[in-house]
């Protein structure tokens, strides 16, 4: 995590982020937002990826695709307080995560992760994190957040190895009545 937090952190310099549009990036010469790690490529989304989106999605929730193709593409195409970093390999999409600032540019709110069930076990999540970790850090964030469902312990404790602790229970948060965790983690010390 080191090499990435230098990497984002050089990166950086000079850069106001007092208002947050990533996809500026695209664009600008001075940030770079990819960066390989063992064997994996990691980058900005693009609208081109929602397709793959889906498909890691119905992967991972057996058949489900609880965001839509409209879901994904507002979030990665027209809101300019959100969006998605994918992993590759081999020029494939295996895994992403997205986020969304929110509270007036303050936090940061991871709204979805998730890895092919062929390609977990490879770190591919934990880098995710990392790497938003240190972006939203860099870009002097005070905290992020998560919710996931109460009966994931698996992703739970995934989110806890990644410092992220239980702040409340939110009953009933799912449209099929299922319990969320809600999961906070402090960023001002990860500068």
């Amino acid at each position: 995590m080191k090499k990435l937090k230098t990497l984002l952190t050089t990166t950086f310099k000079g850069f106001s982020s007092q208002k947050f549009n990533p996809r500026r990036y695209l664009e600008m010469a001075d940030v770079e937002l990819e960066h390989d790690r063992d064997g994996v490529h990691y980058r900005l989304a693009e609208r081109a990826d929602i397709v793959a989106l889906l498909a890691i999605e119905r992967d991972v929730y057996d058949g489900d695709i609880p965001w839509t193709f409209s879901h994904f593409e507002h979030e990665i195409v027209k809101n300019n307080d959100a969006f998605f970093i994918v992993a590759e390999i081999s020029e494939r999409v295996v895994g992403f995560i997205g986020t969304r600032i929110n509270h007036h540019g303050q936090d940061a709110h991871i709204t979805n992760l998730a890895v092919f069930k062929a390609f977990q076990g490879q770190r591919i999540a934990s880098t995710l994190i990392e790497q938003l970790v240190v972006l939203m850090g860099a870009l002097g964030k005070h905290e992020m957040t998560l919710e996931v469902r109460r009966d994931n312990t698996k992703a739970q404790g995934l989110y806890r190895r990644q410092g992220f602790a239980t702040d409340k229970l939110l009953p009933h948060y799912y449209e099929d009545g299922g319990d969320a965790i809600w999961m906070v983690k402090n960023l001002q010390n990860e500068n």
